[in-house]
Order: structure tokens, then sequence, then C-alpha cells
């Protein structure tokens, strides 16, 4: 049994540790994402940056620290494909997944989206990156495509296919004279004095070398000789051949295995065959041997270290003969992020599989835990595809976490504890023979017992009690044998399941005996309007906000139910669409993201709604619904992706977290979890300092709270109303005009004049 229990930690300086634990300030952005799959590495001056699936970091040689480089900073996308530096015209080019492409001089970012924009039926990935002189030359599926780093601009694409058709190109590579193409059916080589290299008449395929019209993926030039590899895609192992005055010849002073690299750094050549890095001197002397877990890239300084792009350890580094430092900033494990959970002020993150097909990906067990600032997590390859979790009230490093075919994992400290099947509960098995337990959402209720939903089963639903012990419903088969999706736990004490494959809503109630059915309350129902037709029975997530309505996420758009207690009540139950007024003039209104997947729902501490959608990104919207505060999307924030899979919100901090397809980003937001008493109340910053320009906070209230800031004579300089737990002040006055210096009185009261708190502010200006 493989299992994987990690907590990822920096190595780097205490300044750096200092800066990114800090607590992000209220509008601010940061990203959670892994970084231990490396995938290239390349020397910038002083700077060693390495690109991994999901972004961007890069170790400063001069102070010892490590940097994340994300959206935040001003980088266009996420996932990259390759990253290089050209140390004569200063410019790091970064290509992404989505074949988007970045150019990075100084402290400016050019970004060129010409490629991602271009309709063309081939390949778009950039898979290489060259320079010569001033000009960045991209190995693309099509073709090549050249930049000019002085003008940041395109200057040409080459075509080299016959009749200027697409051909999939590797790589490149240059001797001096010709430029030599590792493609998808040969190395094709073109004078770089040709008076058109557009022109694909002047690009000729290299027969002399053995399988000269297969596939050859790496290609370099190194002191006087040329270094390729056939890409062997029937048995795997790959040969690398080599050209010099006497012809092509098989490189035989590498091992024989998949070739994932090979690289020309500092006089150096570097080549890297599955587990093994070897690096050659200029007179093809072997002057050192490396291995890693899943070497993919790999360099020589110019200090002569040897820096390797791992795809599960991260970024190496290896000065002498043996030894090893891995440097990698701290995140989660991969960046799926299917379901998010707040409990015990930590984040609890399932990898997960599909929640908008219900089918399986197979991916690996994982959870993910953010706590204090760092990521910590479990993974198991012998159980896959976990989508919901529950956390035990009583203690939070005991973890349950369904899985969509491997039934319930019970994980305590990081390890799994015990797995829960047909054959030891009263889960039921979908298959004849062999176990395969499906459970689409687990949640636990105030007297803790957890219940579960069992998909396509005769008995969908089971709890699992506080002693142990085990029952399961079939609530006269209204929901079997069909699929289950989500179950949501309400205030009071309903259970609403998803189901799934416009099957519409279940919801049921115990009356708190559990093992008496005869006082059961279950009803099965489509979501329709006040005259009953039916809205949509596509149902994507649901949220209990704070007043006790339940909001619907549907394939179109936000349904609320105002009335969840008279569910159980004979008559239309139905559900209402928000309808929101347009401001132009028109009057005419639009269905609330009525054209809208709607992916989840959280509700923050001043009860207003935080929605995903599953391409229009994510959205806040007032309690109501009808005013629109937010629409974060990839085009106008840091956002990740504008496909948003979950929301949870830190009640504590107001940091709302999204989980997108490409990962985690997650925002500081106003409001808060109100408190009981003003007890824990403080404002920061105090003092605020004559240079400070972000938000005064005034947290740690009670609910809707009327809060006053005077002078110390007793003059109101502002008032405002509290979000949830925490109010906020820009540090001026109401004609907009910044304080003076001085002592500031905070005078706050609750609603109903029952709970008052005063706290002093001081300000210089």
């Amino acid at each position: 049994m493989k299992v994987i229990k990690f907590l990822i930690v920096f190595i780097l300086t205490l300044p750096l540790i200092d800066s990114l634990y800090a607590q992000v300030t209220i509008g601010e952005w940061r990203t959670h994402l892994p970084y231990s799959q490396a995938i290239r590495v390349t020397e910038a001056g002083d700077k060693i940056f390495c690109a991994t699936r999901s972004g961007l970091f890069y170790y400063n040689k001069t102070d010892n620290t490590l940097n994340k480089f994300t959206r935040i900073d001003g980088l266009s996308d996420v996932e990259i494909s390759c990253i290089d530096y050209s140390p004569d015209n200063d410019v790091l080019v970064i290509a992404y997944k989505n074949t988007n492409v970045d150019l990075i001089k100084g402290n400016e970012i050019y970004n060129l989206p010409d490629i991602k924009r271009k309709q063309i039926t081939a390949s778009k990935t950039i898979n290489d990156i060259m320079f010569i002189d001033n000009n960045a030359y991209l190995s693309c599926g099509f073709g090549i495509v050249v930049i000019n780093l002085d003008k940041m601009e395109i200057r040409d694409t080459y075509l080299i296919g016959e009749n200027s058709s697409y051909k999939y190109v590797y790589s490149l590579a240059f001797d001096g004279q010709y430029f030599l193409a590792a493609t998808e059916d040969g190395i094709y080589k073109a004078d770089i004095n040709s008076p058109n290299l557009i022109d694909y008449n002047y690009w000729m395929r290299i027969t002399d070398i053995p399988h000269f019209d297969k596939t050859f993926n790496h290609i370099r030039y190194f002191n006087g000789n040329i270094y390729t590899n056939y890409f062997n895609e029937v048995t795997g192992v790959d040969t690398i051949f080599k050209y010099d005055q006497n012809g092509w010849s098989v490189f035989s002073k590498v091992s024989f295995n998949r070739t994932r690299s090979i690289e020309v750094r500092n006089n150096h050549l570097i080549i890297i065959i599955y587990r093994i890095i070897d690096v050659f001197d200029a007179n093809e002397k072997k002057v050192k041997q490396f291995g890693s877990l899943r070497p993919f890239h790999g360099i020589i300084d110019i200090e002569n270290n040897l820096w390797v792009a791992d795809e599960t350890e991260g970024l190496l580094l290896n000065k002498e003969s043996s030894d090893k430092e891995v440097f990698l900033p701290n995140g989660p494990m991969t960046n799926k992020a299917m379901t998010l959970h707040f409990a015990d002020d930590k984040l609890f993150v399932a990898a997960g599989g599909d929640s908008r097909t219900w089918q399986n990906l197979w991916n690996n067990a994982e959870v993910n835990i953010f706590d204090n600032g760092l990521w910590s997590g479990f993974t198991d390859v012998n159980y896959k595809d976990v989508i919901s979790l529950a956390v035990d009230p009583d203690h939070s490093n005991h973890i349950f976490a369904g899985s969509w075919g491997y039934g319930l994992l019970e994980i305590q400290d990081l390890e799994v504890k015990q797995v829960y099947t047909d054959a030891n509960s009263s889960l039921q098995n979908i298959l004849s023979s062999g176990p395969y337990v499906r459970l689409g959402g687990i949640e636990f209720d105030s007297d803790k017992n957890l219940w579960l939903t069992n998909s396509e089963v005769s008995e969908p639903i089971s709890v699992k009690k506080p002693d142990g012990t085990w029952k399961s419903y079939d609530f006269k088969r209204q929901i079997s044998n069909i699929r289950i999706g989500r179950i949501m736990i309400t205030s009071i004490d309903q259970k609403w399941v998803q189901l799934v494959g416009n099957e519409g809503l279940f919801v049921f109630d115990v009356n708190g005996t559990l093992d008496n059915e005869n006082d059961d309350l279950y009803k099965k129902f489509n979501v329709v309007d006040v005259n009953n037709k039916i809205i949509t029975n596509n149902i994507f997530s649901f949220a209990e906000d704070r007043n006790g309505n339940i909001w619907l996420g549907t394939d179109q758009g936000i349904v609320v139910y105002y009335n969840p207690y008279r569910v159980f009540d004979p008559g239309i139950f139905y559900g209402q669409q928000i309808i929101v007024p347009r401001n132009d003039g028109t009057g005419l209104a639009d269905i609330l993201l009525g054209t809208e997947t709607v992916t989840a729902i959280a509700v923050d501490g001043a009860n207003r709604k935080w929605v995903g959608t599953a391409r229009a990104g994510a959205f806040l919207f007032s309690e109501d619904g009808l005013i629109q505060i937010h629409n974060f999307t990839k085009e106008n924030s840091p956002m990740l992706s504008n496909n948003i899979q979950d929301i949870a919100i830190d009640g504590k901090t107001g940091e709302v977290f999204f989980g997108t397809d490409l990962g985690i980003v997650s925002y500081r937001s106003t409001a808060t979890e109100p408190n009981e008493n003003f007890t824990d109340v403080y404002v920061y910053p105090n003092p605020v300092r004559e240079d400070y320009e972000g938000e005064i906070v005034i947290t740690g209230l009670v609910s809707e709270v009327n809060v006053k800031i005077t002078d110390i004579s007793g003059n109101i300089v502002y008032e405002t109303t509290s979000l949830g737990g925490q109010a906020i002040w820009d540090g001026r006055n109401f004609d907009g005009e910044k304080v003076s210096t001085g002592v500031y009185l905070i005078f706050c009261t609750n609603e109903d004049g029952e709970k008052t708190y005063i706290t002093k502010l001081l300000v210089i200006n």
C-alpha cells in the first residue's frame, strides 16, 4: 500500500516566512497552488526560475529567499508549458498550456495572446523555446513562432509542412548556420540566411538518420555536435543520436529508457533519462550523475551547480556528487479542488471527481488542509475520487472523506484509520461483485450523527451514530437506485439532498428519532414556481442563509425557498427566482444569473451571497440578491479560472476561498461572522500611521452594529453599519478628507441598543 502523508515547508529565510504568513488585508488576493510538479528550470541572473504544472516560483541566490510569482503579481495565466530566459535581452519568456505567452523584462510584463486567440485546426501547444540574437523561437504544435524581443511582438510564423501545412514541432536547435527542428515525422533543417523561411520549400528533412521519418522530440547543438532523441512510442525505450563529422551514430554514454530532456547550459550537456540526470563537459566526459524521483528538466548554472525540475519533488539543487536540497513553496498537493469546507478555523479540501456529471475521474484519494497559513494533507493511491468531507465536531484532526466508489474513509492525523463499505456498515454496493460504494455527500448534524448519501442503491441514506452503529433508510424507495449527490442539514434539522440527472430534490426529517421510522417525514419534489410549473430540476449547489432561507444553484440561475419549514405541508411547495430590474431605463428585468449554471453558493457573516458559476466566475450579491457587489473573473481579477467548483468562507477573517478547475485562490472580503457579545473587539491597524493607505478594520463585533466614530470632542466624523462582525473605515470624514492626527472614539451599539462597546484609535497624519 502506497500512502503519502505530507507537510510541505519552506526552505528559505525568516524574512520570507514573515511576509508569506502575514494575514492578507481587506481587498487582497492570494493563490494556493501546488508547486511540487516542476517541469522546467532556467537561470536568470541571480534567480533560478522554476515552472510547475500549476505555477511559477523563483529562488533568489542573493538573499536565499523563495518567491512565488502568480496572477496576483501580474502573470496572465496559470498552467505553464515551458519557460526560458534570454540573458542577452534580459527577458523571461513564459508559455502557458493554453498557448498564452508572457514576456517579463525588468518589472514589466508584456502579454502576447496572439497564439491563444488564433483559430487553427492543429494543436497550438508550445513545447520549447530557443533564442537567437533578439528573437525567441517557439516550437509549437503547428509550426514555429518567432517573437521579436525588442518590440515585444510576434514577427513571423513558419509553417514547415508540405505546402505550408501544419507540422508538430517539439524542439529547435541552431548550429550557427542551420535551424534544426525536431518534429512528429523527422528532423527538418533550414539555412538561417534563406531569403524566406516562411516558405516551406526552404525546410528540408534530414534523411540519413535512422528512423528519419519518425518522431524526434528533443534536439540540441553542443560543442560542434547535434544531439537528438528518437521517441519510440511503441517500446517506450528511446534512442539518442549524435551527429558529428562522421555522421549520425548512437550516443551510447547514457542508458536507454524514456528520454525526458536534453539541455545545454554553461558549456555542459545535461541529459535526463527516466530517473537519472547525466552531465557531460565539452569533451563528453561525464562529470556528474544524479538521481531523483521524476526529473523532467535540468540545467547547470554559472557556478556549476545542477538544478533539476522534478515532477514529484519540486526544484532540486545538487552541488556535490550526491547531496540534494529541495526548494518548494508551501501549497496543496495538487490543484484539484472539488469540495471546500471550513471547520475549526481550518480549510479542508477534497480533490474529488466531477461534480457536474458525477463520473469517476479516478483521482487518487486526497485531502488538503490549510491551517494558520500552511498547507498539509493526505493522499492514498489505493482509493479514488474523494468528493465530500465531514470533520469531527470535537477533533478537527479526525476527518471523514466520502469517495465516489470506495466508500467512507476515516482519517485520523492524516492516516487512514478505517474504511467503511458494505462489508462493515449499512452502506450498500452498486456492483454484484467487488466493492463499489458511491457516496455523494456526508455531513454531521447537531447531535454528531454522520449522515451519508449512498448513490444508486435501494437504501440510499445512511447514518453513522456517535456510538459507531449504523442505520440505513429506503424512504419507501422514493429515491432508490438513482444518483444521489450532496446533502445539507439545515438549522431546523431538515436534510436536503441533491438528486442528480434532472431528478430535483429530496428532503427528509427523522424528528430526532433515528430508529423510529414511523414519525419520519420525507418528500421528493420538482423545483417549481408558484404556478406549479417546473423551473428546472438540474440542481448543482445549495446553501441555507442566516434567515433560514434555502438558496439553490441550478442550470438556470438561482432559486430561493423562503419557507423551507413548509416543505412537508400539503399543496404546492414552490421556489422563486430573483428578478433584478435593469438599470437602463427600459423598465425591463432579468432573472438573476438566469443564463448561468450556478455551481456554488456560500453565505457570509453579513448574509450576503457568494455565488460561483461554471463560466462567468464568482459573484457577490447583497442579502436579498438584488444588488451585485462584485463579479470576479479571470479577465478582471487574479481569479485563476471562470469555472468555479466550490466556495468556502473563513468566518473569522472574512477570507473567501474559491476552488476552481485550475486550483484555489482567495480574497479577503469585508464581512466576518458576528460574535455573541463584545468580548473580542479590536481595531487594526492601531495606531494608523501617516503612510497607511488601506482600510481600518473594527472586528469582533456582534451582528448589525451601528458604529459611530468621533473625535475626542465628541464630533462624529464617520458612521457605518457592520457587515456581520466587522466594520470598515477608510480613515476619512464625511467630506472624503483624511481625518487629522488625534485619538478617536469608536462607539458600537447593536440593533436594539442592549449591547454597547467603546474603544479608541490613534491616527497619525
